[in-house]
């Protein structure tokens, strides 16, 4: 037996013990250093990650920053906001705005990006841009010193496409950039009626037969078809019994309207405004007559081609009467920088663009006209039936920069009547309408002054507009022919767009710029001009084919037993509109249905669309790379 503690073991135990434990300590060391190595791997890892997602917020903030560099430049080129983006790439395909651009969270550089901006695709009508945009930790290379790399970057491209397109005011066949009036029983509009101010029937019961909308119209040579239906109504059913009547402001007194315009479900108020287009530079109408190889003939004799008056020796005004022999004959958009004087009977498709008045002393006729004026019923087959069979008949579009004077405007009972509308308080023209744009809106929606929402600006004898300043200067967002301190067209109250302040319009506007002679006058015009207005006039125009635009006034007195009618549209700022016939129609034509798509998208004046966003996706290989900085 043996007493515990006391034995000693065999050597060789003794080793193989000192073995296991170092092997066991070695096997804890290297876990260690193992979980050490990992914990050092997944930190650099998660930090990589990290930059890696910086990177891209940079990238992403830098192709934003680029649209929002792009809307700047439009902006400030309200006359021609497309020519804003084309001028950027005139000598190169390729435009580098911003180079190592530093990106701050408050006082704290987070990193920078760089911006390259390529064109794509341009025509006259649009341009489609590649904006790359690279983010970059801790900075871009160009803005490195030698020895320091690039930690991480990130490259994103935005495709975006600029475009203009036939403004939406020709989806109505009465447009008012102003308070819409509505006062007669026999008021009769075959279509839509829309107004950006408050819209009045005063109690009196005129039909609005209204008109459904659609988002493209497509031609194929031989037929018509229309797409995107506008269920407006929110009916859920598309039985053409869309449309009706639409205003910025509230629809009031419209309790005996007639029509589909007549039912609360066809009546929006209080819908936003729709811009008018801006006619103040015609540089871009005329580079489109031009285009488009627009002239004028009479009797196969051309009186203008695309751009008149713009030749040494060429008169400034244009006259234009047609008869059934010798029409006036149209063959695309002519621009024309003087006034114009048009009547009698037209054929053709086109345009005619007025750097001024036109004026209309007699009717205007359309030899091969519609075979009907409207189609059978506002259901879509009607529709595409009615523009198959009229795709090609006489179209007119008579489009002024400032007024449009139909009749005898020397007619003592014409300008009694015509001014005393021009100069009524609720017709007002002066350019001290308020924020909004809009005379007699000062109380605000809610009708109380005093409270939010009360346009402050309106009748305060300030044109409150915005100017081009130094930063415009220093941005290089001047347009040509402008400079620091001038007003930026089209903007604050502004109401026409041509950065003039314009007070009430009177009949001075609508008198002639120029005798009618042959000295300032081109076209048909008697070798012996014209001694007497009247004498080519009459009170009794009551037929117009075409359709009208003005941001100003469109004035016309009208007596007579027979009906008053526009077959087309009307379009203007400010509606001088008596009528002593037994009725006043107005016939939208179907065909300035479509936008860009339509019959009529190549004469219609137009306006920058928002901007379309067609792709967003990651580069692989950095597009900014070698950018130099500036």
């Amino acid at each position: 037996m043996f007493v515990l503690g006391t034995s000693r073991a065999p050597a060789s135990r003794r080793g193989s013990v000192l073995l296991g434990v170092f092997v066991i300590l070695l096997g804890i060391v290297g876990l260690l250093y193992a979980t050490s190595l990992t914990s050092g791997l997944d930190v650099r890892e998660a930090r990589r990650s990290f930059d890696d997602l910086r990177a891209k917020q940079l990238a992403e903030a830098g192709a934003e920053r680029g649209l929002h560099f792009l809307q700047e430049r439009v902006d400030a080129s309200t006359l021609d906001p497309l020519a804003a983006l084309t001028g950027l790439f005139e000598e190169s395909t390729v435009a580098t705005p911003f180079v190592a651009e530093p990106l701050l969270d408050g006082d704290v550089r987070v990193g920078a990006f760089s911006l390259s901006i390529t064109a794509l695709e341009q025509s006259a009508t649009e341009i489609t841009l590649a904006l790359d945009a690279t983010g970059y930790l801790p900075d871009a290379p160009a803005a490195l010193p030698d020895n320091r790399q690039v930690e991480s970057w990130y490259a994103v491209r935005k495709v975006v496409r600029f475009s203009l397109a036939p403004s939406r005011v020709f989806d109505y066949a009465y447009f008012i950039n102003n308070w819409g009036w509505f006062y007669g029983n026999t008021i009769y509009c075959q279509g839509n009626a829309r107004s950006n101010g408050q819209f009045d029937s005063a109690g009196y019961s005129p039909t609005i037969s209204g008109q459904t909308l659609y988002e493209e119209l497509q031609w194929d040579g031989s037929s018509a078809s229309l797409s995107g239906y506008q269920d407006d109504n929110g009916d859920g059913v598309e039985d053409g019994l869309d449309g009706g009547v639409w205003s910025s402001w509230d629809i009031v007194n419209a309790q005996n309207v007639k029509g589909v315009g007549g039912k609360a479900s066809n009546q929006h108020d209080f819908e936003e405004q729709l811009a008018m287009p801006n006619l103040t530079d015609l540089s871009m109408y005329e580079a489109n007559a031009l285009q488009q190889n627009g002239r004028i003939t009479i009797g196969g004799v051309e009186v203008s081609d695309g751009v008149y008056g713009d030749e040494a020796g060429e008169k400034q005004h244009l006259y234009l009467v047609g008869t059934t022999t010798n029409p006036i004959v149209l063959d695309g958009p002519v621009v024309v920088r003087g006034d114009v004087l048009i009547s009698g009977v037209v054929t053709g498709q086109g345009a005619i663009y007025s750097g001024r008045n036109i004026y209309c002393p007699q009717s205007v006729t359309y030899k091969n006209p519609p075979t009907s004026k409207r189609p059978a019923s506002n259901t879509e087959a009607d529709t595409e039936a009615w523009l198959s069979a009229n795709w090609n008949k006489d179209f007119l579009g008579l489009f002024a920069r400032e007024n449009v004077v139909v009749g005898d405007h020397t007619n003592s009972t014409w300008r009694s009547y015509v001014n005393s509308w021009m100069s009524h308080s609720l017709n007002q023209s002066k350019e001290d309408a308020g924020a909004d744009q809009i005379p007699n809106t000062k109380a605000g929606k809610d009708g109380v002054l005093g409270t939010a929402d009360d346009d402050v600006l309106e009748g305060d004898g300030v044109f409150t507009v915005q100017y081009y300043s130094e930063a415009h200067y220093e941005a290089g967002l001047i347009p040509e022919g402008k400079t620091v301190g001038d007003v930026i067209p089209g903007s604050g109250e502004d109401i026409d767009g041509d950065g003039v302040y314009d007070g009430t319009s009177g009949l001075s506007h609508l008198d002639m710029a120029a005798a009618l002679n042959t000295t300032g006058w081109g076209g048909n015009i008697p070798t012996a001009g014209v001694a007497r207005y009247s004498s080519i006039a009459s009170v009794y125009a009551t037929n117009l084919d075409a359709t009208f635009y003005t941001n100003h006034s469109f004035c016309w007195l009208v007596l007579g037993s027979a009906p008053a009618q526009i077959n087309g549209a009307l379009v203007c700022r400010n509606e001088n509109i008596i009528y002593g016939t037994p009725s006043l129609t107005f016939n939208h034509d179907v065909r300035l249905l479509g936008g860009r798509s339509g019959m009529a998208a190549g004469y219609l004046p137009s306006e920058l669309q928002p901007v379309e966003e067609l792709r967003w996706m990651r580069l692989e290989v950095d597009p900014n790379r070698y950018l130099p900085l500036p």
